[in-house]
């Protein structure tokens, strides 16, 4: 599981140093900071948790395969796909396939919960 929480910086240092001090395990495979809610908004557009589910769910084998079954050009995908790639949500996977060199996009987390402040 992906956990994406958002708090500030200084509750995430407190937050963190407790923890090591307490022997706190963590629970999430992979845990997401973010600092504002205005931030997550950007990440997490309906267009990009589209692109994620469709990466889990049909594991295409390249950026190329993915557009096709987004119906979306090479530019939006490899765009999205980087930001993706940059916050720790997606990995992208570079091979060789005669010649050409493609990039394959992989998901490898079960779902995704997102922790709001109130």
């Amino acid at each position: 599981m992906v956990k994406i929480v958002i708090k500030s910086w200084d509750d995430i240092y407190k937050e963190t140093v407790r923890d090591i001090k307490n022997g706190t395990p963590q629970k999430e495979d992979k845990i997401i900071y973010i600092d504002s809610i205005e931030v997550a908004r950007k990440l997490m557009t309906p267009e990009r948790m589209k692109l994620l589910s469709t990466v889990k769910g049909k594991k295409p084998g390249s950026l190329y395969a993915l557009a096709k079954l987004l119906k979306k050009d090479m530019k939006t995908i490899v765009t999205d796909t980087n930001l993706l790639s940059d916050f720790g949500l997606l990995s992208l996977e570079t091979y060789k396939e005669g010649a050409r060199t493609k990039v394959r996009p992989r998901f490898e987390g079960r779902k995704i919960n997102l922790e709001l402040p109130i």
